[in-house]
């Protein structure tokens, strides 16, 4: 290894303890606001159910926060790692040799997974905005929002992967 694929891991690194620690962040975050998990029996017979509380719109909420945070904190890395070539076409093709290893390219799965959820939930949001939907079309969206991210994240991830194989 040498020393500037060293330093792009080290920065590597940064970034996804940056990632995993805003997610904490947000879960904590949401667990003290939203109150979490209900304390007994009793108070769950008493609530509304999932649906009426869109407990899945919440959470469909808090994976959009935190995916678009970790996109936007790999892009500042992919810009800096694009911009080596600037300094040396040699440097740009040494620390780019490290997306072909499979670590980082299940890590780019990882990445095609919150961009492909992140992009159609945003587009949910605007057509929720824009239309003025209601709950349950919302949350019929929202189910097809998980269905497309999980067929184009499966497969783009075969092609992804498919060099490791």
């Amino acid at each position: 290894m040498s020393a500037a694929q060293g330093v792009f891991l080290g920065a590597f690194t940064v970034v996804v303890l940056a990632v995993v620690g805003f997610a904490a962040v947000v879960l904590v975050s949401a667990r003290r606001i939203d109150g979490g998990g209900f304390v007994g029996v009793a108070l769950r017979r008493m609530a509304r159910s999932r649906r009426e509380r869109a407990e899945a719109a919440r959470w469909a909420f808090y994976a959009h926060r935190i995916s678009g945070f970790g996109i936007f904190a790999f892009l500042c890395l992919h810009v800096v790692d694009v911009s080596l070539y600037a300094v040396s076409p040699s440097l740009y093709d040494d620390v780019h040799a490290l997306y072909g290893t499979a670590p980082m390219r299940v890590f780019e799965c990882a990445l095609l997974v919150a961009i492909c959820f992140h992009t159609l939930n945003g587009l949910r949001l605007l057509a929720v905005d824009v239309a003025d939907l209601g709950l349950t079309a919302s949350l019929r969206l929202l189910g097809g929002v998980a269905s497309l991210t999980v067929v184009a994240a499966v497969a783009g991830s075969a092609v992804i992967l498919g060099p490791v194989t």
